[in-house]
C-alpha cells in the first residue's frame, strides 16, 4: 500500500514560522518501523502558505491508500480539516489520527462529530502500532487484537485496551529518506530532531507528558543515539534538537553521552536540549562536557520566580538553583532560552514584571515566555477549573501557550495577553545582546545592533509615533491570529 504521513503546519506564534521549521520526529520514526509498503513523509510546516492545494497535490502524486495525521492539541482543528478535505476528494482513503491530542482525548473525540473524517485513532506510541494497524487494514490480523487502537464500527468508535509502553530496543531508527521535501531550518541552519529518552518523572502538574508515557523514564542506548545523530548528519543536519522532555534526569548518562559524542566526532554540529535547573547543577563537570560536545542552546525550565507559583506548579523553590545553573552555562557561553510561565492564579502585573526583570538581571539570552495553559487531563487544569479561572475549555486551537485561556484572581485574559506583549516590547532591545549571544553569533549581534534596530526605530518614529500602544497591540494580535489560518 501507499502510506502518506503528515505533520501539521500550525506553529505557535512565539516562533518565526519562516526561520523555525523543524521536522516531525514521530512520523519519521513510524516510517522507519513500517515494512512492505511505500512510505512518504510530508511535514506540512514546509508548505504553510498553501495547505489545501498541497494536500490535493499529494493525493494526486502519491495516491495513498492510508494517510496518517499527527497533531498536538492546538493543531487538532487543522488535522480535522485536512482529514475532511481528504475524504471529500477520496472517501476510500483510510485516515488515521495520532499524537498527544488523540491520546489524551480519544474518548471525547470518538463521541463527537469531530471524529467524522477519521477511521482510526492511535493512542500513545505509534512507532510499532502503526505497522500492526496496516496489517489489520490489509486483513492479515483482527483489529480487535491491536492494543492502543480505536476504530470505527457501526458508526461509533470502539476503543481497544491501552497499549503498554514499547521496548525501546525494538524501535528502529527514523527513516529520514522518506521525507518528500527539504527546507527544515533554524535561522539558516539545517535542522533535525533526535531523541535519547522518553518520558519524565518530575512532579510538574502543568505538563501532559505523563499522559503519553506515564511517570516513567526510558533510555535509548548511547550507541543508538550516536547512530541517530550520524543518520541526521547524513541527511544534512548541522543543528540537532533533542526531543527529550528533560535531558538532565540521568546526569551520569548525560555525561557519558557527551563523552561519546566527542569520541565519535559528532561535536562538529550543534545541539539544543531541554533541561532543569536542578539537573544542570547536579554535577560540577556536566556543563564543561556539554560545551565540548557541542551543546549550544539549553531550554531551561525556570518557570517563575514566585515561591507560591512554583509550589502550585509542584516545581519546588528552584530560584537559587536557577541562578547557579545560569552561571555555569554562561561560563561556557552556552545560550539559555529561559522558560517562563505567567498568568498563574495569583499573578498581578507586578508579579509578571518581576519575572521579566529576573531574566534580564540574569542575562538570560532568550525569553520563552508562555501563558499558563490548562492542558487536557493535567492536574493544573483540574485546579484551575475548581478556582473558576479557565476561560476557554474547548477551543484547543488556542492551547499553544501564546493565547490566554485563563484569568487570574486580579487579571482578565485580555490583560494577561496584553502584559505579555507589553513586556516583550519593553525588552525587545535587550534580546540578542547578552555576552553568550555575542560570543556565539557576533555577526548577527552587529547586524541587529547597527543596522536592523536603527532601521526599526527610524520606521517606528516616522510611521508609528501617532499610533497608541493599544492599537499596536491589536495589530500584532491580529497578525498572530492570522498565522495559522490555512483554509
Amino acid at each position: 500500500m501507499n502510506i502518506l504521513l503528515m505533520s501539521m503546519p500550525d506553529c505557535a506564534p512565539h516562533f518565526n514560522a519562516r526561520r523555525w521549521r523543524p521536522p516531525n520526529l514521530a512520523i519519521a520514526s513510524i516510517a522507519g518501523n513500517i515494512e512492505g509498503h511505500n512510505i512518504y513523509i510530508a511535514d506540512l510546516i514546509l508548505r504553510r502558505e498553501r495547505i489545501p492545494e498541497t494536500v490535493k497535490e499529494l493525493l494526486i502524486q502519491y495516491r495513498p491508500d492510508v494517510v496518517g495525521l499527527s497533531a498536538m492539541s492546538f493543531q487538532f482543528t487543522t488535522a480535522r480539516r485536512i482529514a475532511s478535505l481528504i475524504k471529500s476528494l477520496n472517501k476510500d482513503i483510510a485516515v488515521i489520527l495520532g499524537g498527544y491530542h488523540a491520546t489524551l482525548l480519544y474518548d471525547e473525540i470518538g463521541k463527537s462529530r469531530e471524529s467524522d473524517p477519521f477511521d482510526f485513532i492511535i493512542r500513545g506510541e505509534g512507532d510499532l502500532c502503526f505497522h500492526e494497524l496496516l496489517e489489520a487494514i490489509e486483513g492479515k490480523k483482527p483489529l480487535e487484537g491491536i492494543t492502543g487502537v480505536s476504530f470505527r464500527s457501526n458508526g461509533r468508535f470502539i476503543h481497544n485496551p491501552p497499549r503498554p509502553l514499547e521496548d525501546l530496543t525494538k524501535i528502529k531508527l527514523p527513516d529520514r529518506s522518506k521525507r518528500i521535501w527539504k527546507g527544515y531550518n533554524y535561522y539558516g541552519f539545517t535542522l533535525d530532531i533526535v531523541e535519547s529518552s522518553r518520558g519524565c518523572i518530575m512532579p510538574c502538574n502543568f505538563c501532559s507528558m505523563d499522559k503519553m508515557y506515564g511517570k516513567t523514564f526510558r533510555r535509548f542506548s548511547i550507541e543508538r543515539v550516536l547512530s541517530d545523530i550520524a543518520n541526521a548528519k547524513r541527511h544534512g543536519a548541522d543543528f540537532v534538537i533533542f526531543s527529550d522532555d528533560n535531558f538532565t534526569l540521568d546526569i551520569k548518562r548525560f555525561e557519558s553521552l557527551c563523552d561519546a559524542i566527542v569520541e565519535a566526532g559528532h561535536n562538529d554540529i550543534r545541539y539544543i536540549i531541554q533541561a532543569s535547573s536542578a539537573g544542570i547543577t547536579a554535577s560540577d563537570t556536566l556543563v564543561e562536557k556539554m560545551a565540548r560536545a557541542g551543546f549550544r542552546i539549553v531550554f531551561l525550565g525556570i518557570e517563575n520566580v514566585s515561591e507560591e507559583n512554583l509550589r502550585l506548579m509542584k516545581k519546588g523553590n528552584i530560584v537559587e538553583k536557577t541562578k547557579l545553573a545560569v552561571k555555569r552555562l554562561q561560563e561556557y557561553h552556552i545560550m539559555i532560552v529561559g522558560g517562563m510561565i505567567i498568568g498563574n492564579p495569583y499573578d498581578t502585573e507586578e508579579d509578571i514584571a518581576r519575572n521579566y526583570e529576573f531574566f534580564v538581571n540574569l542575562q538570560i539570552d532568550f525569553f520563552a515566555d508562555q501563558i499558563l495553559t490548562p492542558y487536557p487531563k493535567t492536574g493544573m487544569r483540574e485546579e484551575l477549573l475548581k478556582m473558576g479561572l479557565v476561560t476557554n475549555t474547548d477551543d484547543y486551537s488556542r492551547y499553544n501557550c501564546f493565547w490566554a485561556n485563563v484569568k487570574t484572581h486580579t487579571l482578565e485574559p485580555e490583560e494577561i495577553q496584553f502584559l505579555r506583549w507589553k513586556y516583550n516590547k519593553k525588552y525587545a532591545d535587550y534580546i540578542c545582546t547578552t555576552p553568550s549571544f555575542i560570543k556565539n553569533y557576533p555577526l548577527a549581534y552587529y547586524y541587529r545592533k547597527y543596522f536592523r534596530r536603527p532601521c526599526i526605530k527610524f520606521k517606528n518614529f516616522f510611521f508609528q509615533r501617532n499610533i497608541d500602544e493599544r492599537m499596536l497591540y491589536r495589530r500584532d494580535m491580529e497578525r498572530a491570529e492570522s498565522m495559522n489560518r490555512f483554509f
